[in-house]
């Protein structure tokens, strides 16, 4: 009898261990899920963020300045779902987000309710902490700082830009004001001033484009003196070109050489 109750105890022990130490399998896969999902995450909560939103019917842009506490939304009429918006706005994107079931006329905190809540069924490179950080954002921002713009593509390029430039500057590249060259070494005639144009959207203070097609450069660079700055990361993170200390002294800042890896295709 004693025996067999020592035997039921041990049997006992190693279920509650075995249990235990599933729990803590369990607990630490989960753990790690969401420490990749918070890597993954693109919205900081600090600086600009710009998305697009579609259904199969409307087209929207949708930019959040926490730095402002402001949110500004641009609706495209006429626009395609497949759009190149970065290209057509001349303006970074951050994301974007596809539903056929979405209701764009709502307002935003609406509308950012209904992507949380439909996460599974649509389309995006955000994760679910982005969206629940964009909600939050939504949220918490005050109506008179709730903006809402209207374009067709129809227009011409001049009348958007006007309205483009009020609505997508980044206010931590105006605060540290550098100045920015863009050179072009392409045999892709206005390459430069395409980019010229993106840099002012983004508030960045170009300063000189030139075209150097006699001497091609491979790789596109961002070259910059003294401490890499929050202008330099964003570029690179926009453009993809490497950021690197320049050895050499410039009339700017930042030098942006757009170089052959850039033509096909093109990112701008």
């Amino acid at each position: 009898m004693i025996k067999k109750a020592r035997v039921k105890k041990n049997n006992t022990k190693f279920a509650v261990l075995f249990v235990l130490f599933v729990f803590v399998i369990i607990l630490i896969s989960a753990v790690l899920k969401v420490a990749s999902v918070i890597r993954q995450s693109k919205f900081d909560g600090n600086n600009r963020f710009t998305i697009s939103v579609s259904n199969n019917k409307n087209l929207e842009v949708i930019s959040f300045s926490p730095n402002n506490h402001s949110i500004s939304t641009l609706r495209i009429e006429d626009g395609k779902k497949d759009l190149k918006l970065g290209q057509f706005l001349k303006i970074p994107m951050d994301g974007f987000i596809m539903g056929d079931s979405l209701k764009t006329d709502k307002d935003i905190s609406g509308l950012m309710n209904d992507i949380l809540f439909s996460y599974n069924k649509i389309k995006t490179n955000l994760t679910i902490i982005d969206i629940l950080r964009l909600v939050f954002a939504s949220k918490t921002t005050a109506l008179n700082n709730i903006e809402v713009y209207s374009i067709s593509i129809s227009w011409d390029e001049n009348r958007i830009d006007k309205i483009v430039e009020k609505i997508f500057k980044d206010e931590e590249i105006e605060k540290e004001n550098q100045t920015i060259e863009i050179i072009n070494t392409t045999d892709i005639g206005g390459l430069g001033g395409r980019l010229a144009k993106l840099i002012a959207n983004m508030g960045g203070g170009v300063i000189q484009v030139s075209t150097r097609n006699n001497n091609p450069q491979k790789e596109s660079l961002i070259l910059y003196n003294g401490k890499k700055t929050f202008t330099v990361d964003k570029l690179n993170k926009v453009l993809g070109f490497k950021p690197t200390i320049s050895s050499k002294q410039s009339i700017a800042d930042i030098t942006i050489i757009i170089g052959e890896d850039n033509k096909d295709p093109l990112t701008f």
